[in-house]
């Protein structure tokens, strides 16, 4: 593994169009600052990448983050530019192992960034976004070009992939296009792009684990092509993006009194007396407020319309005592 206090980047402009820039100008320090978020801390950030296969994004365009981390299985500036361009570099690199496990072929062109990482809270974060010029001609065709976010640690004796969708599947060309878990899926062709040369790429996802606070875990962010080296991929992982929740550790259902039953767009909360007279708030995966319903009796019904997919959690405000519990909108 190439260490990246090793690793002299220049400060050369890779590509630009319209209102994405993309940059290699990444110092050890300035990476490890790009990724670190709230409550939590990074240290022995390791690359093994093509030079030119990663790089630091930012700007506004057709992608729901507007600055972070590239890793691609080419060339990072050939991002940056209308969808009418081709993404297509050869970067030249050997395939990874976990992702040959993964995918159940060799593949080609890895691009591939560790680190350690201590969090504060029982709940680490990390928002990304996977995009590929595969699209949409080889979905389904063999061409599944594969990312992961494996992590290793205390309750995570083997590396597991948490860049997975709210339901668990894998983020990847054959598990996200316009055919299935479209709602996930930016149509990029279709909508004429014009300042990123990918043809699709997912929506902002949040790949979430649930910690031990203050212990250390291991991150291996990493992509490669399947099949052949042609047709770049990439992954976005958002700025300041990797963070831990401050919650109480351990708030699985089965450690609530709080119970749920799911009926469409309804969920039914059953709690304690303690609690019938306060408020039951929902809180997203960045631990905020998002909505409030006042309880009722010992059954309080939940309209979950109005929110999007994604991983929630449920808290009884004003009862002491009472530990929150998680649940997936999907």
């Amino acid at each position: 593994m190439k260490h990246l206090s090793t690793l002299i980047l220049s400060s050369l402009t890779l590509g630009a169009s319209a209102q994405l820039t993309i940059t290699d100008s990444l110092s050890v320090g300035s990476l490890a600052q790009l990724l670190e978020g709230l409550n939590v801390s990074i240290a022995n950030v390791e690359v093994n990448c093509a030079g030119s296969a990663m790089g630091h994004f930012s700007g506004s365009s057709e992608l729901a983050i507007t600055e972070g981390l590239l890793l691609t299985t080419g060339g990072a500036d050939l991002v940056a530019g209308p969808v009418g361009d081709f993404a297509s570099g050869y970067s030249g690199t050997p395939g990874d192992p976990d992702l040959n496990l993964l995918v159940g072929v060799v593949t080609n062109d890895a691009c591939v960034l560790e680190f350690d990482c201590v969090p504060l809270g029982d709940t680490l974060l990390f928002n990304f976004s996977f995009g590929s010029e595969e699209y949409p001609e080889f979905v389904n065709s063999g061409f599944n070009d594969v990312f992961a976010i494996y992590l290793s640690g205390p309750g995570f004796p083997m590396p597991t992939n948490v860049a997975a969708l709210p339901d668990g599947t894998p983020v990847a060309i054959d598990n996200v296009n316009a055919g299935i878990n479209n709602s996930y899926f930016h149509d990029n062709q279709a909508g004429n792009g014009t300042m990123v040369t990918y043809d699709g790429f997912t929506t902002n996802l949040t790949a979430f684990a649930v910690v031990s606070p203050e212990e250390t875990y291991h991150f291996k962010v990493a992509i490669a092509d399947v099949a052949d080296a042609a047709f770049d991929s990439g992954v976005f992982l958002e700025a300041f993006s990797f963070r831990s929740v401050m919650l109480t550790t351990g708030i699985a259902a089965n450690n609530s009194p709080i119970r749920l039953v799911r009926q469409g767009d309804q969920l039914i909360a059953t709690l304690p007396a303690v609690a019938s007279k306060g408020e039951l708030a929902i809180l997203d995966a960045a631990g905020r407020i998002v909505q409030r319903t006042r309880i009722s009796s010992d059954r309080t019904v939940i309209d979950l319309a109005s929110l999007t997919n994604g991983l929630y959690i449920l808290q009884a405000l004003g009862a002491d005592g009472i530990a929150p519990v998680r649940f997936v909108k999907d």
